[in-house]
């Protein structure tokens, strides 16, 4: 049950990661930007950060949007590259 806590709460950040710059995950995977097997990947990418507070307060410092993911962020290149496809 541990484990499903976790990749829960990583998909929970994840998903916010996202709000942030503006993505909506399960969007992009119906469009087929992006599918379910690398939407899986970046969860466990965002599973096995160091510094999830750290993630928290960027989240919380950046509520109102960002125009790019924090450098901590395992998943940067993967959500910028979705962003930048609008």
């Amino acid at each position: 049950m541990k484990d499903a806590a976790h990749n829960a709460y990583h998909q929970y950040l994840l998903d916010r990661m996202a709000d942030v710059l503006g993505l909506d995950l399960d969007l992009e995977v119906d469009l087929t930007r992006l599918s379910r097997a690398k939407l899986e990947q970046a969860i466990a990418r965002c599973s096995q950060c160091p510094d999830s507070q750290g993630c928290e307060l960027w989240l919380e410092e950046h509520s109102g949007g960002a125009t790019s993911a924090p450098e901590l962020c395992r998943n940067k290149a993967l959500l910028e590259h979705l962003r930048n496809t609008y």
